[in-house]
């Protein structure tokens, strides 16, 4: 259907600009194919002979690049989803990302050697396509922008990942007992129980790591009717796994208030710690990935550290008031949380100034004890500088080990 294919080449990057008459002349070259579901049109790699223009259903671009798979857009993302493979046709150059039909697929296809009879013989074809691909450059900066959920895991050795833990233990012992001190007023040791926080937090963080690259390989989202619903629940396991985890962590940091064993402790405030480590596993995971991918930074390190440093001031932002919550019934197990919510709003009020009117004034507290916690900078900075230290480190130990063995 020539119709079909016009309409194709007209919303393609390549193609656009091209007038009604070379539109009609590319269209005759172009072959109707069609695909099933899980078909593959090309191979990462492989030498690129054809180019598709998708006028049915969707295919899934997926790339290979150091160790780690993205999900890519096709050339135009903002207003040609449909093309694919056409810049690395014009030379046979390797295909730049392996494609899968989503869908059950329907395509118009264009060979190389009929792509360059149409520009040896058409010197208004070979302008107009030029053109096209001008004005797209200066549209586009970057094709690898892998959505947050689709986000794939690197390979991570344990070793890399047990260091990285270690000396995040510390850091983080650190910051909780401030932040306890802050929020009761009660001090407390700053490293206690080592013993157990350092063990506990080493296979605490690699849990979350080897958690999310078995997930990754167990569980493929596009084989499922709703792949975002399995997405976000492919991503919120970690945290669930390390739950308990976390609670027993957090036992150990609260001897000085709350005196019950140990075995009882730690399931004080584990509803809303278990939303923290939802947050916190989504965090460490996708969402840094998703900000390094957009630093723009060639360094590794570089792009590591502010990549985490951003997720990592979002999700300490997200997960402040489960986390104070969580900490209040943990330290003060006899309250309910409904208690320390409102003993919350109450210490919120000398925050709001007193010209405001009474009604207006617990409004006013309860928005800031909700929007701007107590403690707020110090959770934010104890996330944000963990997720930096974690990435940091296994991102040196990696690259040092990339290193090696480039030069053996």
């Amino acid at each position: 259907d020539m119709g079909e294919a016009i309409d194709g080449l007209r919303s393609s990057t390549m193609f656009a600009q091209l007038d009604d008459h070379n539109m009609r002349r590319v269209a005759s070259r172009m072959e109707r194919v069609e695909y099933k579901k899980g078909d593959i049109l090309m191979h990462q790699g492989d030498p690129q002979r054809s180019m598709y223009i998708v006028t049915r259903g969707s295919v899934k671009r997926v790339r290979y690049e150091a160790g780690r798979q993205h999900s890519t857009e096709s050339l135009g993302a903002a207003g040609s989803r449909n093309t694919i493979g056409a810049l690395h046709l014009l030379y046979n150059q390797p295909t730049y990302a392996t494609a899968r039909c989503s869908t059950d697929v329907v395509a118009y296809r264009l060979n190389s050697d009929d792509l360059d009879e149409l520009f040896e013989n058409s010197q208004s074809i070979s302008k107009q396509v030029v053109y096209a691909l001008s004005l797209e450059i200066k549209r586009q900066s970057s094709l690898l922008r892998t959505p947050l959920l689709d986000q794939r895991p690197l390979s991570i050795p344990i070793v890399p990942t047990s260091i990285a833990a270690a000396t995040e233990s510390f850091y983080r012992s650190a910051l909780n007992s401030w932040l306890n001190y802050r929020l009761t007023g009660q001090s407390a040791a700053m490293f206690p129980n080592m013993h157990i926080q350092l063990p506990t937090r080493i296979f605490y963080i690699n849990g979350f790591k080897i958690a999310r690259q078995v997930l990754d390989t167990r569980i493929e989202p596009a084989d499922y009717d709703n792949p975002g619903a399995v997405s976000l629940v492919k991503a919120c396991i970690p945290g669930l796994l390390m739950t308990p985890v976390s609670s027993m962590l957090e036992a150990c940091n609260a001897g000085h208030s709350n005196p019950e064993p140990l075995a009882t402790r730690w399931m004080r405030g584990i509803g809303p710690r278990t939303l923290r480590e939802v947050i916190f596993g989504i965090g460490i995971n996708q969402l840094s990935d998703y900000c390094e991918e957009r630093v723009p930074a060639t360094d590794p390190l570089q792009k590591a550290f502010f990549g985490s440093l951003s997720a990592g001031i979002a999700c300490g932002y997200l997960s402040h008031v489960p986390h104070n919550l969580s900490t209040l019934k943990l330290l003060q197990p006899s309250k309910s949380y409904a208690q320390h919510a409102s003993e919350l709003v109450t210490a919120s009020y000398h925050r709001v100034p007193s010209t405001v009117p009474g009604s207006m004034r617990w409004a006013a507290a309860t928005f800031l004890t909700f929007a701007a916690p107590v403690g707020l900078m110090v959770r934010t900075t104890q996330i944000a500088g963990s997720f930096c230290i974690i990435n940091g480190v296994i991102t040196a130990m990696q690259s040092a080990a990339d290193r090696a063995n480039a030069k053996t």
